[in-house]
């Protein structure tokens, strides 16, 4: 094991985990106010991608950017109003369930409308690489870890807020919520369209990294899943840190071990977290009233 090694998988598995990070935000972001695990995010990330690098490519590509980020925001807000709703409000698991048919639907409807191959994407940020030291980075890697930094930044100061306050009134009991004038509709509608952002934000960065298919954002809402449950979903810090942590892992066993056993090591981590601590590494047991 060489230092250079080290280090470029230590890299490589903090900007992988990033990614996963930030759909497992979206994740926590609204399970930890309403119990729902929308696994449709990462199908709005795959969405994010064409419309960032397949659609409207005449367009100039920070405005193709905002266009992906308010159609992600559209599809989530949409996406509960019209589907999960009323559904959640009787049957939590089965709205959860349905999320699962909805992300398969969406993967069906692009593939129909930009065809099945995987496509390249390139990278808003350019391709030069940077060397520091043993360490050489691309200008993308630079990219996926400045964002996912800013908007962790971001959203963890919106928790600190009165915002923050009323959401973990919804975790602990929305009826009670609702009594003390919290306007809980409006947080949850807010909340899914935050998790919207997060979701196309991880699909603009991982695109160039992954290719652009139909099917990418199946791999990546249960990976950034598992990673959630290894830190712990029911907070959003805890699913933020245990997604890193499963990049990393992931990047140290394809490199030390087995890139061929990397999805061994995901489901295996998964199974294993379950088993033995439920709630996540850095997790605490909480109940969801909805």
């Amino acid at each position: 094991m060489t230092l250079e090694t080290f280090v470029l998988l230590l890299a490589g598995g903090l900007v992988t985990g990033s990614i996963y990070a930030l759909v497992a935000a979206g994740y926590a972001v609204l399970y930890t106010a309403t119990g729902f695990v929308n696994f449709a995010l990462g199908a709005q990330a795959m969405v994010a991608g064409y419309l960032t690098y397949v659609w409207f490519d005449t367009l100039p590509v920070m405005l193709r950017i905002v266009i992906a980020l308010a159609g992600s925001v559209v599809l989530s807000v949409l996406s509960w109003v019209l589907i999960y709703r009323r559904v959640a409000e009787k049957d939590i698991l089965a709205a959860v369930i349905m999320s699962f048919g909805f992300s398969i639907v969406l993967a069906e409807v692009v593939q129909l409308a930009a065809g099945g191959i995987p496509r390249p994407a390139r990278s808003p940020a350019g391709t030069e690489a940077h060397t520091l030291g043993p360490l050489s980075i691309s200008s993308h890697s630079v990219t996926v870890l400045v964002v996912s930094a800013i908007l962790f930044t971001l959203l963890g100061l919106a928790l600190s807020s009165r915002g923050g306050l009323a959401i973990r009134a919804m975790f602990q009991d929305k009826e009670m919520a609702e009594t003390i004038g919290i306007p809980t509709n409006r947080v949850t509608l807010w909340l899914f369209a935050v998790s919207g952002i997060f979701a196309a934000a991880a699909g603009i960065l991982a695109a160039p990294i992954l290719s652009l298919s139909p099917h990418m954002g199946t791999r990546l809402a249960l990976i950034a899943f598992v990673g959630a449950v290894l830190g712990g979903l029911g907070t959003i810090r805890s699913a933020i840190a245990g997604s890193v942590l499963l990049g990393l892992l992931e990047a140290f066993f394809a490199g030390y071990i087995s890139a061929d056993w990397r999805a061994t090591l995901v489901f295996g981590v998964f199974i294993v977290v379950l088993v033995a601590k439920p709630t996540g590494v850095l997790g605490r047991v909480a109940a969801v009233k909805v």
